[in-house]
């Protein structure tokens, strides 16, 4: 091969990326708009069970205010938090 068959080769390989469409956009992780509101409504609602639940916990409260923790202590922990 010549020098101009190389140049004309690698004409054609540039030309060929160029044809290729590129998709760097992620698919969506939601089906719909819809879907996606329902989602976060959920997750949102869920917190805020969670928030209140944790907040009104006399047990959670209770081992906050220790300053040495046992085992059981990390264990009702764990209960209050599920």
């Amino acid at each position: 091969m010549n020098k101009k068959q190389f140049l004309n080769t690698y004409k054609k390989i540039d030309a060929l990326e160029k044809e290729k469409p590129i998709t760097d956009e992620k698919p969506s992780l939601y089906r719909s708009e819809h879907d996606e509101r329902l989602i976060k409504d959920f997750h949102y609602a869920k917190f805020q069970k969670n928030l209140h639940n944790t907040q009104q916990s006399q047990a959670l409260k209770a081992l906050l205010e220790k300053d040495s923790w046992t085992e059981e202590d990390t264990k009702t922990l764990l209960n209050s938090l599920r």
